[in-house]
């Protein structure tokens, strides 16, 4: 046996740890008599790695060098050839599940590949790999499960969660998203199922803000499930136990912070994703202050449709002094919008009473009032000292509000009498339909137009085809997440900010509001084009990074004075890079004439010996 010579430098650690390791445990392969050197193990690497993988778009001198030259067809395409193909491979597919099962395999084999197809196709591909087609996947999940892509935490594991954490292979971890699946969109308790969630997001983090994807980790933490047709289903992939409630669960989730500070950071991102409404504003409100964290559902939910808000203005010419809110649902994502629109009231010039009174909220029970003993709920700052009412046009006929919000995922419950009514009382009735997955909107686009004879300001959570009536189309906007979490993530990672605090989720409102054009509003539309997410969220990354600087909340000193050259440096490049060790010149040395040799090497060698003597 024998050690063929490796011409070529590793080009980082890992690949040099990865050598070593080879070598000391002389783990060296005879295959015919030849030898297969760690040059060549370090290329078929680079053809499994998603990081590392290119496809074809390796170079012959790149295939040459790696040790990869023969392992793939002869011909070199670029990037953009296989963007193209990309696209009608995922075209061709009718089905959306199909779609979103293509793009996760285009994940697990070549990552900058998958990014670049995603950012470059935001309007396209966004609903297949976020709502409402996750929400599919999330229903399928145990079927569809093919690699993973994320940290599964588990109850059994507890006592030992920073051991779990320290099992996934990334080091630099800045962002989790996490969640306990106990309330996916508006599809439940899908426990473990709910990894789908997670893995979206963070997907759109690196799409519309270019996030280093290493630097993301979505993690379930599984306590089990109340779902009994998930129990009973042998394709289930969770704890198959009943959910564990109450202090054993809370101590869980402290020990599960507590492993996140302490395997990466105290300023590692926390986001907590589709939690119960019962869980999620309890761990808002103790974690809020101790780590860099934030709620989705609360407050991103909040931000997004605070933004429509500020955009309907320039269509009602009102003022949020002149607006009257009724919330159908009294949920996390209700309560959450409510106390954003409270905060921007008072910026507006209202008293803090004279916010809350002029919000309403609905349950399935009705009207939240006083008659109702609703002390312990979480919404109870906004019951009212009303008669109690059940009837939603009833309750619309009472208060006569402007601004009609849905968040309750009930299905249709914003009937034709409903939405003729608030078209009775209002020129221009602003109505959100923002229930996701699209069976659980309060009302479509289609019946909200038709029935408020094309007057409706209206947008929803999940996206609607075109609504045409007469000669005018209109192109309703859809009040997404993804317009604030992926901007204040990035501002938020980048600053390293120890706490999220609620004003930078109104800063990143206003943001999204100034994005939004008069033809974006004259379609229809309160948001501007999905496609103008990544310039958004560049702008809100700006905003966010002031004001953490200006709050006295970011770790990273001195403050930089171009902030938008500093965020642009530190972002994630879809471009395939040269896969080749860096190599560079050195200066030519002038000439030095030197003493001539008159000694050979044997006779100072000779005489070195006898001074050593």
């Amino acid at each position: 046996m024998y050690f063929r010579p490796c011409l070529w430098e590793p080009a980082s650690k890992l690949w040099q740890s990865r050598c070593g390791k080879l070598l000391a445990a002389r783990r060296i392969h005879e295959i015919n008599g030849d030898i297969i050197t760690p040059s060549q193990v370090r290329g078929v690497d680079h053809l499994r790695d998603p990081r590392l993988n290119k496809g074809l778009a390796f170079t012959l001198e790149e295939r040459q060098t790696l040790g990869i030259h023969g392992l793939q067809p002869a011909r070199i395409k670029t990037q953009e050839e296989q963007l193209q193909l990309c696209k009608i491979s995922v075209r061709r597919y009718e089905d959306p599940l199909n779609k979103y099962l293509y793009l996760s395999d285009l994940y697990d084999r070549n990552e900058r590949l998958f990014f670049r197809l995603l950012s470059e196709n935001i309007e396209e591909l966004m609903p297949i790999i976020y709502t409402p087609t996750v929400g599919l996947a999330c229903q399928r999940f145990g079927r569809i499960y093919r690699r993973p892509k994320g940290l599964f935490v588990t109850y059994n594991d507890r006592g030992h969660v920073f051991d779990l954490l320290k099992n996934w292979p990334e080091s630099d971890v800045r962002a989790i998203c996490v969640t306990d699946g106990e309330r996916v969109l508006g599809l439940g308790d899908l426990g473990t199922n709910g990894m789908g969630i997670p893995i979206g997001k963070l997907a759109l983090y690196t799409a519309l803000a270019r996030i280093k994807p290493h630097q993301c980790l979505p993690i379930v933490v599984d306590v089990g499930t109340n779902n009994q047709h998930l129990l009973e289903d042998p394709l289930y992939v969770g704890l198959r136990q009943k959910r564990v409630v109450g202090k054993a669960y809370d101590d869980f989730m402290d020990e599960f912070m507590e492993a996140v500070v302490r395997r990466y950071s105290q300023t590692t991102l926390v986001q907590f994703e589709d939690f119960g409404n019962h869980n999620a504003f309890r761990f808002l409100e103790k974690y809020r202050n101790s780590y860099c964290t934030f709620n989705d559902d609360i407050q991103g939910t909040a931000a997004a449709v605070m933004a429509g808000f500020y955009a309907s203005q320039r269509v009602t010419q009102k003022s949020f002094k002149d607006y009257t809110f009724l919330f159908a649902g009294s949920g996390g994502a209700a309560i959450g919008i409510a106390d954003l629109t409270v905060q921007a009231m008072v910026l507006d010039g209202l008293s803090i009473d004279e916010a809350y009174n002029k919000i309403f909220m609905v349950d399935v029970d009705g009207l939240l009032t006083k008659s109702r003993n609703l002390d312990e709920h979480q919404a109870v700052k906004y019951v009212k000292d009303m008669a109690p009412m059940t009837n939603l046009v009833e309750i619309i006929s009472a208060i006569k509000p402007s601004v009609l919000i849905g968040a309750s995922a009930a299905g249709g419950i914003f009937t034709p009498e409903v939405l003729r009514l608030m078209a009775s009382n209002n020129e221009r009735p602003v109505i959100f339909a923002l229930s996701n997955p699209t069976i659980k909107a309060e009302c479509t686009a289609e019946d909200a137009y038709n029935h408020t004879e094309g007057r409706v300001v209206f947008s929803s959570g999940s996206p609607f085809p075109p609504v045409t009536m007469g000669d005018k189309t209109f192109y309703p906007g859809q009040g997404n997440n993804a317009y604030i979490f992926p901007g204040i993530s990035l501002g938020v990672i980048c600053t390293e900010t120890h706490h999220i605090p609620d004003e930078m989720f109104l800063i990143a409102a206003k943001e999204v509001a100034k994005f939004v054009e008069i033809s974006d509003i004259e379609r229809g539309s309160l948001y501007p084009p999905l496609s103008r997410i990544p310039d958004l969220s560049m702008n809100i990354a700006i905003a966010v990074t002031q004001c953490a600087y200006d709050r006295g909340l970011s770790s990273i000193y001195p403050e930089p004075q171009d902030k938008r050259k500093w965020l642009e440096s530190q972002l994630f490049d879809f471009n395939y890079e040269s896969s080749m060790p860096k190599t560079w010149s050195w200066p030519e040395l002038p000439y030095i004439k030197t003493r001539a040799l008159t000694q050979t090497p044997s006779d100072l060698l000779i005489k070195g010996k006898e001074n050593d003597k």
